[in-house]
């Protein structure tokens, strides 16, 4: 008895009561389902809704827990930030500036500079945004003329950044006035961090055609990865829910591009995607270019992209439809399939919301995660270890929950810096 009332005063052994208890309290809720009734009108045997009860979590942790990236093979301890700023949609990215300075840009084109200070990260500078000028109108008294360069509508706006060197170049969609509609744009701005500005240079890369509203927003891609060289940026570009356009080669609507930066030439790479908006990876190591993928309902991918190769959305895909969708044709009734066209390296079913894809480098501090992917699965609120063996993905450990990831960067001492949708940032200790 004695031994009994130890263990029941463990916190390890009290988590896990807690968590069997609520199970058996769900089993319990779920057999008292309503019973179907007759209805008086038609006969039809129908069931009254059954709403589930709200549980909080089983497991609530403490202010003071310990937050740590946990695998079987590894842990490493996180400090979780409150960034200083609120951002009503957080989704924008982020850049590391240096080993206490970071640059965060919002979703509709704010800029952030920040400093690590006293274990507090604080503004360095009033917020700006992302501007360019254009030449003043005919009944402006000035000659130039500074506008926002971000379309922000509902979830248009900043989609990625990439930082080389002092160079910054941002994927976002902007509107075209000429064509009334959207495109995902890239720019080139230079990074001035002494003064904390980000000046704008030149646009290197324009999607075609503009897309018409009504236009959620969402399934852009405009994910960024520097490529062979640091000459070559890799775009990525969804299909802007507008899937019969995908395979249209006169589109850049579902495709990867290569975008030479000496040349500001861009051609199609590979075809066939839906929504690309993860995360963009090239692999210098292995020269291969990884893509984190939205499927539809089910179907989160990542593919091994490969040039001219076709990835087949939206004729297959291992997904199905969203009720929204409608039929449409889409995957030409091929549901739970790929045949035909490029398959996934690893998909993920039901979906995971899959987010951005990082690797971790060959840092001598862990043999086992070296050469491994870290890919956060939003809607699921985990990171996952992605085993890598040659050009296989193995398996998808996760290793922290609890966390909407939206940026993943990993440097090459195998430090963590996760940005989620929380207003939070979480750094190796």
């Amino acid at each position: 008895m004695t031994n009994l009332m130890r263990c029941l005063t463990k916190p390890l052994f009290s988590k896990i009561l807690l968590v069997l208890l609520s199970v058996f309290y769900l089993q319990a809720m779920a057999d008292e389902k309503p019973q179907a009734e007759e209805t008086p009108e038609t006969g039809v045997v129908e069931l009254p809704p059954f709403t589930p009860p709200l549980l909080t979590p089983a497991i609530a942790l403490p202010a003071d827990e310990q937050v740590r990236i946990a695998s079987v093979f590894g842990t490493q301890n996180l400090k979780v930030y409150a960034l200083p700023f609120e951002d009503k949609y957080p989704t924008g990215p982020f850049e590391r500036l240096s080993a206490n300075e970071y640059l965060f840009i919002t979703k509709c084109g704010d800029i952030h500079f920040t400093k690590l200070e006293n274990d507090e990260l604080k503004l360095s500078r009033p917020a700006a945004q992302l501007r360019r000028y254009f030449p003043g109108h005919d009944d402006s008294t000035e000659e130039s003329d500074p506008r926002n360069v971000v379309y922000c509508k509902d979830l248009s706006g900043v989609k990625d950044s990439l930082l080389v060197k002092n160079t910054l170049f941002v994927a976002y969609t902007t509107w075209d006035a000429q064509y009334n509609g959207v495109r995902l744009a890239v720019s080139e701005f230079e990074l001035d961090a002494f003064n904390s500005e980000i000046i704008f240079k030149r646009e290197i890369y324009l999607s075609r055609p503009a897309i018409k509203e009504p236009l959620l927003g969402h399934q852009v891609g405009g994910k960024l990865a520097l490529g062979e060289n640091d000459r070559t940026l890799f775009l990525s570009i969804g299909d802007f829910s507008k899937p019969d356009r995908v395979q249209d080669q006169k589109t850049s609507i579902g495709k990867v591009i290569k975008i030479d930066l000496q040349r500001l030439n861009a051609e199609v790479y590979a075809t066939g995607f839906r929504s690309p908006s993860g995360g963009l990876l090239y692999d210098r190591e292995s020269k291969e270019l990884w893509l984190s993928e939205h499927g539809p309902r089910g179907g989160d991918e990542i593919n091994l992209v490969r040039e001219d190769k076709n990835y087949g959305w939206p004729i297959v895909s291992y997904g199905t439809i969203y009720e929204r969708d409608g039929m449409h044709n889409y995957y030409g009734n091929k549901f739970n399939s790929h045949e035909g066209y490029e398959k996934p390296v690893m998909t993920f079913v039901p979906s995971v919301g899959i987010g951005p894809i990082a690797k971790y480098a060959h840092t001598g501090k862990n043999d086992y995660w070296d050469g491994d992917y870290f890919v956060a699965g939003m809607a699921a609120n985990t990171l996952y270890r992605i085993k890598k063996e040659g050009t296989r993905l193995v398996y998808a450990e996760p290793v922290l929950t609890g966390y909407r990831i939206r940026d993943i960067k990993i440097d090459h001492d195998g430090n963590f810096y996760l940005k989620t949708d929380s207003n939070q940032l979480l750094v190796s200790e």
